[in-house]
């Protein structure tokens, strides 16, 4: 009977071993075969799992539409399947793009690394405490209250107007002054902290000048060591305001494969080739947070996220767009010219390219390493586990 218990116990375990975990945080753990550090390895879409019939026929809508989108990329399990550059006369591979504010999502990530690194402690510190030396109006315990997270979750509770594009608010007065940080922090206070949700592209500039302030780097500098090298992003422009201070909130420029490596870090918890460049808890952070007054939406760590269909995305003006879908461990990027707003794209995403999804792991031919050792250990421990059991008879 003991023999019987014990080889029960061993079957169990040994079938767990083979199971297909699902990260905590809903993000892949499936490695990446060939990281596209030097460049990005192409793949048929059969190959990884989608239908290049329906992936063209997104394609074709998007060429026939008159939308002026610019270029859209799809990466599936780490290999781009599928890309286009729409108006080639104007653009390539290699033309950089003014993100506008996928900025914010690319600052954030940064704030988590200086965290990691231990320029910053973490995200309960108070905003006021980076700026001793500042004078600051206003003054309240509201306004002393906020904290970094505050910030990151764009609930600071200023008193902000960014509504229209088309008229001037804060954001342009803002930008038209001699130190936009200081615009910021010297504004009145309209809610008290966390309490309520309001897009504010201020806030994402008070966490650049953070990371100027605790690193004594640039926002790009301090990128290009521990975020854009180790992603081999090479090719990239960036806007400072007066002080010098990369604008956190917009005009960061990349090209859509960089797009694609940033969102491609994300979906693999924050690894890029064995290298833990953000912690998966930050991550983790990223793509949960509350939700919004807008139906269906919630807000991260600058990133936002989609309740219903369980991706998040950085998004800017004009659609600029990084979606990260780790259920079907796909990554897609669209650069734009287009004012069409979000509801477009989630729709090509939703129902176009996702819909060419045909099966959750890529063909059999594309060899899984780590799962085949797993298959060779486990074959071994069925070896071992036969041997005890013989012995003890």
């Amino acid at each position: 009977m003991q023999s019987r218990n014990l080889k029960t116990v061993l079957v169990i375990l040994i079938l767990s071993m083979f199971v297909h975990a699902t990260p905590t945080n809903g993000q892949t753990d499936r490695p990446v075969a060939v990281w596209p550090t030097e460049g990005w390895a192409l793949s048929a879409p059969e190959d990884q799992g989608m239908d290049s019939s329906v992936l063209e026929e997104v394609y074709t809508h998007v060429r026939n539409s008159g939308a002026s989108i610019r270029s859209l990329l799809v990466v599936r399990y780490g290999y781009l399947v599928s890309e286009e550059y729409f108006i080639p006369m104007l653009y390539d591979v290699n033309d950089t793009h003014i993100l506008y504010s996928v900025t914010k999502s690319v600052v954030s990530s940064l704030i988590g690394i200086a965290i990691d690194h231990g320029f910053i402690d973490n995200t309960n510190q108070l905003l006021l405490d980076f700026f001793p030396d500042r004078t600051i109006a206003n003054l309240s315990a509201w306004k002393e209250a906020i904290t970094l997270e505050d910030v990151l979750q764009m609930r600071s509770g200023f008193e902000w107007n960014e509504d229209n594009y088309y008229e001037y608010n804060d954001f342009f007065a803002m930008r038209d002054s001699e130190d936009w940080a200081q615009y910021v922090l010297d504004r009145p206070m309209a809610h008290e902290p966390s309490s309520s949700f309001y897009y504010n592209s201020g806030n994402s500039h008070l966490l650049a000048t953070i990371i100027n302030v605790t690193t004594g780097m640039t926002p790009l500098a301090f990128a290009d060591q521990y975020l854009f090298g180790p992603l081999g992003i090479t090719t990239r422009l960036w806007l400072t305001d007066p002080q010098g201070v990369n604008f956190g909130g917009s005009s960061l420029a990349l090209r859509p494969r960089d797009m694609a490596k940033f969102g491609l870090l994300f979906l693999n918890n924050g690894t890029w080739d064995s290298q833990q460049v953000v912690s998966s808890d930050w991550v983790y952070s990223s793509c949960h947070g509350p939700s919004t007054p807008y139906s269906g939406i919630s807000y991260g760590y600058q990133w936002w996220l989609d309740d219903t269909h369980e991706w998040y995305s950085a998004r800017g003006y004009n659609g600029q767009f990084i979606y990260v879908i780790p259920e079907y461990d796909i990554v897609v990027v669209f650069s734009s010219d287009n004012d069409d707003g979000p509801n477009e794209y989630d729709w090509l995403v939703s129902d176009g390219i996702l819909g060419a999804v045909t099966n959750i792991y890529p063909s059999e031919n594309q060899p899984d390493i780590p799962y085949l050792l797993i298959g060779v250990v486990s074959t071994g421990v069925i070896v071992v586990a036969a041997l005890v059991i013989r012995s003890r008879r």
